[in-house]
C-alpha cells in the first residue's frame, strides 16, 4: 500500500461536482472550504485520504441531517456513481461492469477503486452461489460509504435483491458480506440508461 494515501481529482469531481451539483448549500460549501475543498475553484490533482473522510462527513451531515451518519454515508456512496457515470472514466468503468456481471465485477474491485485512489487492495472469497466476502484494506471511518458504492456497482453489473453488510471493521480495513440474485434482462436494460431514467426505475449506482 502507498505510504501516503491519496484520493485523485476525478473522485472528488464525481461526487462533489457532478453528483452533488446544485445540492451543496452555502454553509456546506463554507465547511468544505475550511476543511480544504473549494468546490468553486479548480480541483487539486489529489487530496489526502483523511481530508476525503472529512469531506464525506461534512456532506453526510449537511445533506442527511437527522439521519445516522452510517445511513447518510451509504447514500453518498450510491450518489457517487450518479456522478461517476457522468465522467469519461466512469462511463468506461460502468460499461465494463455491465459486461462482466456481478461476480467478475467484485473480483476486479481493486482495479475499479484504484481508478480513483492509490491505495485500495481487496480480496474476494466465494461462500456459495452469489454469496461472497470482500475484504478491503482501507475504508477509513466510514465503511458504509464503500458499502453504498458496492451495492450500486452490483446493480449496474446486473444484480438485484442485493445485500452488502460490513463486518469486522477495525477503523481501516473491512470485510463485506455480499449476496444477490441475478437481475432479469429487462432490469439490466432499464438500469443501463441515463441518470434520469435510472432514478425513475430506482437508483442505480456502482463501483
Amino acid at each position: 500500500m502507498a505510504d501516503e494515501l491519496l484520493i485523485f481529482e476525478q473522485t472528488i469531481e464525481a461526487l462533489f461536482l457532478r453528483a452533488l451539483a446544485g445540492r451543496l448549500k452555502p454553509d456546506c460549501k463554507a465547511r468544505l472550504r475550511q476543511a480544504g475543498l473549494d468546490v468553486d475553484q479548480k480541483l487539486k490533482p489529489a487530496y489526502s485520504f483523511q481530508s476525503w473522510m472529512t469531506f464525506l462527513r461534512i456532506a453526510a451531515d449537511e445533506l442527511y441531517a437527522g439521519m445516522p451518519l452510517e445511513e447518510g454515508a451509504f447514500k453518498l456512496g450510491e450518489l457517487y456513481i450518479e456522478g461517476f457515470r457522468e465522467t469519461m472514466l466512469g462511463r468506461a468503468v460502468l460499461s465494463l461492469l455491465r459486461v462482466l456481471g456481478p461476480r467478475r465485477a467484485l473480483a476486479r474491485a481493486t482495479q475499479s477503486f484504484r481508478a480513483g485512489n492509490n491505495y485500495t487492495e481487496s480480496r474476494l472469497t466465494e461462500l456459495g452461489p452469489a454469496q461472497f466476502e470482500l475484504w478491503m484494506n482501507e475504508v477509513g471511518s466510514l465503511p458504509s460509504f464503500t458499502a453504498g458504492i458496492i451495492h450500486a456497482g452490483l446493480r449496474v453489473a446486473g444484480a438485484q435483491n442485493i445485500r452488502v453488510e460490513p463486518t469486522g471493521h477495525d477503523g481501516h480495513g473491512c470485510t463485506y458480506r455480499i449476496s444477490w440474485k441475478e437481475a432479469s434482462v429487462s432490469s439490466v436494460v432499464v438500469g443501463s440508461g441515463d441518470s434520469k431514467a435510472s432514478k425513475r426505475a430506482g437508483s442505480i449506482n456502482s463501483l
